[in-house]
């Protein structure tokens, strides 16, 4: 196995990683102020269900798109300026939708530019750059722990923006074209904006593992292994596609009348138990391995998600939510950390670009969930009982094929069968 260590030692850069955590924090956000508002927003402008599920289909489909061409198609760029270019597209996206919301032409233009995050998971195109971004800049032993403080800045970010979107919706913060929430919209622009001059903080071009080598694509050995995985991390997606944070929303409005208000509540405390969790991910993936850690935390938090459309009021089932959030988010930085551990560090980006794409599913999934939930009341339930199946099903697929390619500090170390 080519070990992500190969072509020299990382550079230690304390001073990128914490722009990069800050760049995760104030994307986090606007995801979760997005995430509160966006559905509702699109339900009040007179979308239907399915309408509304094929919108964050477009969103997350575009996002991972961009996310599996950025890192390919300007490998010859710094670093610096490939994320000025999906700052900027974060930006348009949001001002466009503030703009004019109701209008399909606009909304089509502003989803498909890939800047919108309509899900929970981080898919957008500046993910990809900025993990592999991560992985450059530290070393193996430290690399889980610092997707982890990546993840967990994000994940605070998320929280507090879940908690002022009820609140800002309430102010109309838009032009006569916009609709309810349009403050959070307009938000989320100006947050793309302010991420410049964060990534100012970068230098110009991040030196790479032999002395200032770029990115490059991935070779044949390691595309085969990196496509595997995100086959199996697109079934996991289209799962999560079902059961975005947006569409999560609209289910507890259609369901239970759930104010904005209330919605951002429960999804301020996911976060912060998701945050909370990613910090106990690390000492579990030490103990018992990355791929270990990402299975059987996961499956629990699938077992919850087939739960929590049965909760009979609106406090059982966030508590159901948020119980679920404490355990579903642990691979996320055990999964970021084992794609950059098996290809080389200069192939990173273009790693995280693959998998990240492969996020993609969430844009069928979201379709599905929207013409489910058109169903009416006895169809509510089922996006979440086919998602929590699929995601249970992933997971088993994921140890079976995986389990025996151990990244190289757990291949230098013994660890437990």
């Amino acid at each position: 196995m080519n070990p992500a260590g190969s072509g020299g030692p990382p550079t230690d850069d304390a001073r990128s990683r914490s722009a990069l955590a800050l760049a995760r924090g104030i994307r986090g956000f606007g995801a979760g102020a997005l995430s509160v508002a966006l559905a509702l927003a699109l339900a009040a402008a007179g979308y239907s269900p399915f309408a509304i599920g094929v919108a964050l289909g477009l969103a997350m489909g575009a996002s991972a798109l961009w996310a599996l061409l950025l890192p390919g198609r300007f490998a010859g760029l710094p670093r610096r300026t490939v994320l000025f270019l999906g700052a900027g597209a974060l930006a348009a996206g949001g001002f466009l939708l503030w703009i004019d919301l109701s209008n399909p032409l606009v909304l089509f233009v502003a989803l498909a530019l890939g800047g919108v995050v309509a899900g929970g998971s981080d898919i957008s195109p500046l993910a990809a750059i900025e993990q592999g971004t991560l992985a450059r800049v530290t070393d193996g032993r430290n690399r889980t722990s610092t997707f982890a403080i990546y993840n967990l800045v994000g994940y605070g970010g998320a929280a507090l923006g879940a908690l002022v979107a009820g609140p800002l919706g309430a102010f109309p913060g838009g032009p006569p074209t916009s609709v309810h929430g349009g403050s959070v919209l307009l938000l989320y622009g100006v947050l793309g904006l302010a991420l410049l001059p964060t990534y100012l903080a970068l230098p110009g071009d991040l030196p790479g593992p032999a002395g200032g080598a770029r990115d490059r694509r991935l070779s044949p050995d390691h595309r085969a292994r990196v496509v595997r995985l995100s086959a199996l991390f697109s079934v996991d997606a289209f799962g999560g596609g079902m059961t975005t944070n947006a569409l999560v929303a609209y289910f507890l409005y259609l369901h239970f009348g759930a104010s904005e208000d209330l919605i951002g509540i429960i999804f301020a405390l996911a976060s912060v138990a998701a945050g909370a969790s990613l910090l106990l991910a690390v000492p579990l993936a030490r103990r018992f391995g990355l791929i270990n850690t990402m299975v059987f935390t996961h499956i629990p938090s699938s077992l919850l998600l087939l739960l929590f459309p049965f909760g009979p009021t609106v406090a059982v089932a966030g508590t159901l939510w948020v119980a679920r959030a404490t355990l579903s988010q642990m691979d996320v930085p055990t999964r970021q950390s084992y794609v950059q551990a098996i290809v080389p560090r200069e192939e990173g980006a273009a790693a995280a670009g693959y998998t990240t794409a492969a996020r993609s599913g969430q844009a069928l999934g979201a379709p599905v969930a929207g013409a489910l939930f058109s169903g009416g009341a006895a169809w509510l339930a089922a996006p979440f009982e086919l998602a929590g199946s699929l995601k249970i099903a992933y997971d088993l697929a994921l140890y079976r094929g995986f389990r025996r390619l151990r990244p190289p500090e757990e291949i230098l170390r013994p660890g437990p069968p």
